[in-house]
């Protein structure tokens, strides 16, 4: 089964994201800065009208900024909401759906939240094949993040991960404000 990915890479080690969770991968720009944030988290991003936290790879994951690059950029991911949305789609009241939005407004209402991930390199989308006789697991390292299957993109090996592989629970949760919580 073929699985398109955006392909890029933190501290010269390849990753890959499903494309599926990807809006937008846009340039890097300069950033709002938010002072007091947790490490790791750079700015915020204006993008379609709204602001994206963005976080630095580099630094949650190699302990240093990513370096600026012509190849940097910023991949502008959705969130999975707790109860947002069951497997079809579905977000239940009101005229539409998440699918098939009756308004801006309903579109909105429904929107996921969002996270710009910036990456030192992002290489290019293409498709992998996760259940490939030559795809592995990762080591089962207790404590590790991001340690999903491990695919062929040509020459060269590339690791499967989730945003919330790539962002610690405890930054994702400074970021992300549930539905109903104060401002």
């Amino acid at each position: 089964m073929a699985l398109p990915v955006v392909a890029f890479e933190i501290a010269s080690e390849r990753y890959g994201i499903e494309a599926v969770g990807v809006v937008e991968v846009v340039p890097s720009v300069p950033l709002r800065a938010v002072p007091g944030t947790v490490p790791g988290v750079t700015g915020l991003l204006r993008f379609r009208g709204g602001l994206v936290p963005v976080v630095d790879l580099g630094i949650l994951w190699a302990g240093r900024p990513s370096p600026a690059r012509m190849s940097s950029r910023i991949v502008v991911c959705e969130l999975e909401r707790a109860g947002a949305e069951d497997a079809s789609g579905s977000a239940g009241g009101g005229g539409g759906t998440a699918a098939h939005p009756t308004s801006w407004a309903d579109a909105a209402a429904h929107a996921r939240p969002r996270i710009g991930l910036l990456a030192e390199r992002v290489l290019h989308v293409t498709s992998v094949d996760p259940d490939a006789p030559e795809a592995g697991e990762g080591p089962r390292t207790p404590g590790a993040r991001g340690l999903g299957r491990i695919v062929r993109d040509g020459a060269a090996l590339l690791q499967l991960v989730r945003v919330a592989d790539l962002v610690p629970a405890d930054v994702l949760a400074t970021l992300v404000r549930e539905e109903g919580a104060p401002s």
